[in-house]
């Protein structure tokens, strides 16, 4: 199946994926994280992923593409990037938990079998301390299970749903989502733990991915005609300044502002402006993913471990340097995956002799 683009969102989703790299990177640069609400990246990921699916694979599920297939297709396209990082920061894991540079409480089964398998099948590593969902990942597998599971559940029954019906799924969710964050006193930056992903971790993840599916769908009967169109480069630069609005204390109102209105915005705006999308749109989209998948490790040694002098305070040309390694190994992981891809694409030579 061919895959459809548009490059102003490929670019977004990579700013989105430094983003997320950068707020992990808490203390690196200054005390506490450089973009306080990068977290925010993560549920426009969610509107992106909807956009995208329904875009390639909507036609196909209406004339009769069976779920196994579309998983098929999602598995082939995203495990073997998540398995490749994955494999890096469990190493990476295993190697600081037996050095003793991770908290204590980890027994060696949970080290060397039970974290490792647990965060390769992206499920949630109950029977350790604390409450992250995987401690190999700074958390991130939490946000693909839930796409998977969005994705799984659309391909059933969802992309037989009308628009109308889908909208108003969403906003009921995102108003309960709303209501949610005002209580647990968190706000949006809320699903990351295995005690609270079936519950909030969803209910964070789903109305966004069908957004996404309804920005579809009022893409595809023009309704975005009418949007001025600006520089893909100015909405980028928007988004990081809804990323780098401080925060002492959690912010639920404006959590639910940036997710609901302006983030769905700015994807419409990117949309109606992708023939202004500039060349390197399209490297940034390539890289966002091996970037989400392989970052942890990287962002973990350098938190944890005296490996690249950060341990004990930011230091900020240090700090640019693990953000320039994470980006060289993505591509590192992205040019691999291409290439097995394109070896296993590559039809077998056939020879003769005389």
């Amino acid at each position: 199946m061919t895959v459809k683009r548009f490059h102003a969102l490929d670019g977004l989703r990579g700013v989105c994926a430094l983003s997320v790299v950068l707020f992990h990177a808490a203390n690196l640069f200054k005390p506490g994280s450089l973009l306080p609400h990068g977290y925010l990246a993560v549920d426009m990921f969610f509107i992106l992923s909807g956009f995208v699916i329904a875009l390639n694979y909507e036609t196909a599920l209406q004339k009769g593409l069976r779920v196994g297939a579309f998983l098929q297709a999602r598995g082939r396209r995203l495990l073997p990037i998540y398995w490749l990082g994955a494999a890096f920061n469990i190493a990476v894991f295993i190697w600081m938990a037996s050095s003793g540079y991770y908290p204590p409480g980890y027994s060696g089964f949970m080290i060397w079998l039970g974290v490792p398998l647990l965060t390769l099948l992206l499920l949630p590593v109950f029977g350790v301390p604390g409450d992250g969902f995987s401690p190999a990942m700074l958390n991130v597998t939490w946000s693909l299970l839930v796409e998977w599971l969005v994705n799984s559940l659309y391909a059933a029954r969802l992309f037989r749903c009308r628009t109308r019906t889908l909208a108003a799924a969403a906003a009921v969710l995102w108003v309960a989502m709303a209501v949610a964050g005002m209580f647990t006193g968190r706000g949006w930056c809320v699903g990351i733990s295995r005690n609270d992903f079936f519950t909030l971790g969803l209910l964070r993840g789903v109305p966004a991915f069908l957004a996404g599916v309804v920005i579809f769908r009022l893409h595809t009967r023009n309704w975005f005609a009418k949007l001025p169109v600006i520089a893909p480069e100015l909405l980028f630069c928007l988004w990081l300044c809804i990323a780098v609005v401080p925060t002492a204390t959690a912010t639920p109102v404006f959590d639910a502002l940036a997710v609901i209105i302006l983030c769905p915005l700015l994807v419409m705006l990117l949309i109606r402006s992708d023939h202004q999308a500039p060349a390197y749109s399209k490297i940034l989209g390539a890289l966002s993913y091996p970037l989400y998948t392989v970052h942890p490790g990287i962002i973990l040694l350098a938190q944890g471990t005296p490996l690249f002098g950060l341990n004990h305070g930011p230091q900020p040309l240090r700090a640019v340097f693990v953000v320039m390694l994470c980006v060289v190994a993505a591509w590192s992981v992205y040019r691999l995956t291409s290439l097995l891809a394109s070896a296993r694409r590559q039809p077998l030579a056939v020879t003769t002799s005389a």
